[in-house]
């Protein structure tokens, strides 16, 4: 009897674990919830490639590969930037299903980030708001680190400026660049620049100088030509976001990451009390859905034919990376997801999204922008 193919063993195997795995996370996860946030997320960290040894692997189906500025990935769906901010998981994120994976936000200096507490949970609506204020470990020592990684997936870094009033203006430029002078030899995929974050001193970057500052530094420090990305947010205005876009096509960004937070708490379950208590940060989860669509969509129409997306915002399911997908982005990213979903959630969303594209008689490459 001839042996099943290697691929098809991979897929019987994630397919089991998406049976198994939630009903492991949902106990797993009432226990975690009775923890900090914040504490919680730090012992995910430590845990993942315990974890990842443990997952039943990635699903495989040839619907789901995609290109992102010229990069082929295995599948759609990424991690977003913030999880693994000190680029610690590069190794074992391919096994929980992603196709690709951001690290970060890097930023120029290290930072203890905003004061504690800074995470909360709203468990009625699946999502999180935080004010974390972009806390991590420094370009320099994050970019050493990968230098020595082993990557188990294509990977790309994300780029902020530091947290400190202080850092505006020109050193506001010359942050980032030096963050980006410590990673543009990496092997990575891409690099994103955010200029979308709620959560630190300047909020959404509304200088549109310094934003064509910041790209026409990375342009002339970018010999190896890695593709850049830029991170908008979704409370940006359709007049800032025209701008911005103006400014990505001058020099050259070859796609966006859409959105980030939102600092609105419109239609919320949690009680209004409880959400006031909470203060002030970036809502995410899935509450973000609608509004990171409908970011997606705008900026379809008016991006350029070679410039792609990527969507995040409240993706829990293979309807909801479809709905991004055909709205216009090539890739999708989850985070919070990951939260209620548990870290089987990736292959989960492949899982659906396979059977939802050929059930249309597509693949994610020629449903991309079929419903806008």
């Amino acid at each position: 009897m001839n042996a099943a193919p290697v691929e098809q063993i991979e897929q019987k195997d994630a397919r089991q674990a998406a049976i198994w795995a939630p009903l492991c996370y949902r106990s797993l996860r009432s226990l975690l919830f009775r923890m900090d946030p914040e504490a919680a997320h730090t012992l995910a960290i430590k845990l993942a490639p315990l974890a990842a040894g443990l997952a039943g692997g990635p699903f495989h189906d040839q619907c789901l590969s995609t290109k992102v500025a010229g990069i082929k990935f295995s599948n759609p769906v990424g991690l977003a930037a913030g999880f693994d901010k000190n680029g610690l998981l590069t190794g074992c994120l391919a096994r929980f299903g992603f196709g690709f994976a951001e690290v970060g936000s890097i930023t120029g200096q290290s930072s203890a980030g905003n004061p504690k507490p800074r995470l909360f949970r709203l468990v009625e609506d699946e999502a999180v708001i935080n004010r974390l204020g972009l806390n991590g470990e420094g370009a320099d020592v994050v970019a050493k680190r990968l230098t020595g990684a082993g990557y188990s997936l294509p990977v790309a870094v994300n780029i902020a400026k530091t947290n400190h009033p202080a850092v505006r203006g020109e050193k506001g430029v010359a942050d980032m660049l030096h963050s980006f002078g410590c990673i543009k030899d990496l092997p990575l995929a891409f690099v994103t620049l955010n200029a979308s974050c709620p959560n630190t001193h300047e909020g959404i970057m509304q200088e549109t100088e310094e934003l064509d500052q910041i790209l026409a530094g990375v342009q002339a420090l970018n010999h190896r030509q890695l593709p850049v990305l830029l991170k908008l947010s979704p409370d940006s205005t359709p007049e800032l976001l025209e701008t911005f876009v103006a400014s990505a096509c001058k020099y050259g960004v070859r796609g966006y990451v859409l959105g980030n937070t939102t600092t609105t708490r419109a239609g919320l379950s949690t009680p209004a009390d409880i959400v006031q208590k909470m203060g002030n940060g970036g809502l995410s989860g899935r509450p973000l859905k609608a509004k990171a669509l409908e970011l997606v969509k705008r900026v379809y129409k008016f991006k350029q034919k070679d410039q792609d997306i990527i969507g995040c915002g409240g993706i829990t399911t293979g309807a909801d990376a479809y709905a991004f997908i055909t709205g216009g982005a090539s890739a999708v990213e989850l985070y919070t997801g990951l939260i209620y979903g548990g870290p089987d959630l990736p292959n989960r969303i492949n899982c659906e999204l396979a059977r939802l594209l050929k059930s249309n008689n597509q693949t994610v490459e020629t449903a991309i922008g079929t419903g806008s």
